[in-house]
């Protein structure tokens, strides 16, 4: 290290022996830890401008909420009065996306909102310069506690609010956009780092309280609940509070009106009776962003284009081609949101991806098949059961997306479908089923639709009339197998693998399941939402399931599909028998 980049400034130069006394004057102290912060994750700096605003009349209980914590966070009688410090985390800014300039950040204005600190960081600094190239917690010792504990009467005290902003975008890089594996990897590390920090601040009891904001990673969720932060920290949902739908409501009819009346300032002539954008049109475009304002306001800066039509590209919108059209697609407002999905695809550990989007092949074609009440834990431990996965495989395969998966609880509370709806927007979906948008990252749901299938038929294999089928993933294969099955068409498989399939279908004793499934229909809270069998399995008097509608002609006169059919029929026709029979009270039970 070169000595005039950090004592060009200094006087009184002492060396004796290897020890070394290194003074800066008091003006210069300021300064030098100015010059080491990172002035643009401060709230009010430039590179933050303009700041991010809610919209009018939006968000009013979440403001609400945090500013009773605000006024009431410790005491009734010591509320926190004014802003102390903030550091915005910010993964593509090479001096926001690291913790390294975390603590001289946060040391620097509390000097300049503190007016009694202030001479205190400056001694600490001008004794040791070389503190800004100490470890993290060593910093926090010498340019925040200390000289705090130097004050005294720090019960009297009011209370200083610090803000941390995006704690899931540091990343730990050193390099703007890069996100390689090895920053990857230990992003979790280093954010539970800060996170500990903090915790060591909050254990010195002085006089500041801290808000932290992020994505809830699950690495980030679990130290918040481990037992040394339970004590000291409410975690509450955000997200949770309020109505988000009446929300982004309130935004979506405040922004239409506003283009409208633009649309109408520059003569564009009208399209029919009704006034743009119309009652209708508002609602559907509110049941499309099922509560997001991301997605509403990233269609909103789409189509607020005085070049272009914005009631075309709205109905376009909402008609459901926006990302059919790929030039649509990579438009620049939803360049951003597509970017912002990349940076979180990219933002899980290489040596994981495989497996990841694996699970996220499986989860996607087989999610519609679950009752929307299942919790995705248990529809995901489902899937690693028939995919041959180790148990909780793919939960944590997936953990590094909760920014963008809902994978706590059941679905999309939001969302009127009526299966398991795990993405928190359905953008992210058409994200990841578009090549062109998500890279290395897409996924094919024809995978996930044949490796299920192939576990289901191996799972059933195995069952006999007396086998249990309490655990989920047998219900799962014996309910679910017809319906893969209808849409094996959409697969395009090859002759031999399909045939090979059919076969493995034969070696089963479809009617031992077949009475298994017809019993556990009868169950509630089974996890499947399908009544077995499907309606579109008998045609005309035979399973015409088993014969891809795209190419009959090429498997109807195979003897294998034609085995394969009468199995199929007589297993299910003889076990559906069976179950009315033990109706009855004829037959005992299996």
């Amino acid at each position: 290290m070169s000595g005039t980049s950090y004592f060009k400034h200094a006087n009184n130069f002492v060396a004796k022996n290897t020890t070394f006394n290194t003074y800066v004057s008091g003006i210069d102290a300021l300064q030098f830890l100015y010059e080491h912060a990172a002035t643009g994750a401060m709230h009010d700096s430039n590179e933050r401008y303009p700041p991010p605003m809610c919209h009018p009349g939006t968000r009013k209980v979440v403001i609400v909420r945090i500013k009773d914590w605000y006024g009431f966070q410790t005491r009734p009688d010591k509320p926190i009065i004014p802003l102390g410090a903030t550091f915005h985390f910010w993964r593509t800014s090479p001096e926001r996306n690291s913790p390294a300039r975390f603590i001289i950040t946060i040391a620097y204005q509390l000097a300049m909102s503190i007016p009694e600190l202030t001479l205190h960081i400056e001694n600490a600094v001008k004794r040791n310069p070389m503190i800004l190239r100490k470890t993290l917690e060593v910093q926090l010792m010498k340019l925040i506690v200390e000289p705090f504990k130097a004050l005294g009467g720090l019960d009297d005290m009011p209370n200083r609010l610090v803000i941390v902003d995006g704690l899931d975008e540091c990343i730990n890089s050193d390099q703007e956009c890069r996100v390689d594996r090895q920053y990857a990897e230990d992003q979790e590390t280093v954010q539970i780092r800060i996170l500990d920090l903090i915790h060591n601040l909050q254990s010195h009891r002085l006089p500041l309280s801290f808000l932290i904001l992020s994505r809830p990673e699950a690495w980030i969720k679990q130290h918040m609940h481990s037992a040394s932060f339970k004590r000291v920290v409410e975690a509450v949902d955000l997200y949770a509070l309020g109505d988000h739908v009446k929300d982004t409501e309130t935004y979506i009819r405040a922004e239409l009106s506003r283009i409208a009346a633009r649309i109408k300032g520059d003569g564009t002539p009208d399209r029919g009776d009704e006034e743009w954008p119309g009652e209708n049109i508002v609602q559907t475009f509110v049941r499309r962003t099922n509560g997001h304002m991301l997605y509403a306001s990233t269609v909103i800066r789409h189509i607020d284009n005085p070049y272009g039509d914005s009631r075309m590209l709205l109905k376009t919108l909402l008609d459901g081609y926006a990302y059919r059209d790929l030039d649509l697609a990579h438009s620049s407002p939803f360049s951003s949101l597509n970017a912002l999905y990349m940076h979180v695809m990219q933002s899980c550990p290489q040596s994981n991806r495989t497996l990841m989007i694996e699970v996220l092949e499986d989860f996607s074609a087989c999610r519609s098949r679950f009752r929307p009440e299942v919790d995705v834990r248990r529809a995901l431990a489902v899937l690693d059961r028939l995919a041959g996965r180790a148990p909780g495989q793919g939960f944590r395969a997936i953990r590094p997306l909760h920014a963008v998966l809902r994978l706590s609880g059941t679905g999309n509370p939001n969302n009127s479908d009526i299966c398991l709806s795990p993405f928190i927007h359905s953008s992210f979906s058409h994200f990841l089923h578009n090549s062109r948008l998500s890279l290395e990252f897409s996924i094919d749901e024809q995978k996930g639709f044949r490796r299920i299938l192939n576990g289901c038929l191996d799972c059933m294999s195995k069952m006999t009339p007396q086998s249990e089928t309490d655990e989920d993933h047998y219900r799962f294969a014996i309910r679910m197998w017809p319906f893969f099955f209808d849409y094996m068409e959409d697969f395009q498989l090859p002759h031999a693998e399909y045939l090979e399939i059919v076969n493995k279908l034969l070696s089963i004793d479809l009617q031992a399941c077949s009475i298994k499934a017809h019993l556990i229909q009868r169950f509630i809270g089974d996890i499947v939402r399908f009544v077995f069998p499907p309606s579109s399995a008998y045609e005309s008097g035979d399973f015409n399931l088993l014969v891809p509608r795209s190419a009959p002609h090429i498997f109807e006169s195979e003897p294998l599909i034609q085995r394969a059919v009468t199995h199929v029929v007589s297993s299910l026709e003889a076990g559906l028998v069976y179950f009315l029979d033990r109706r009855k009270g004829q037959l005992p039970g299996p």
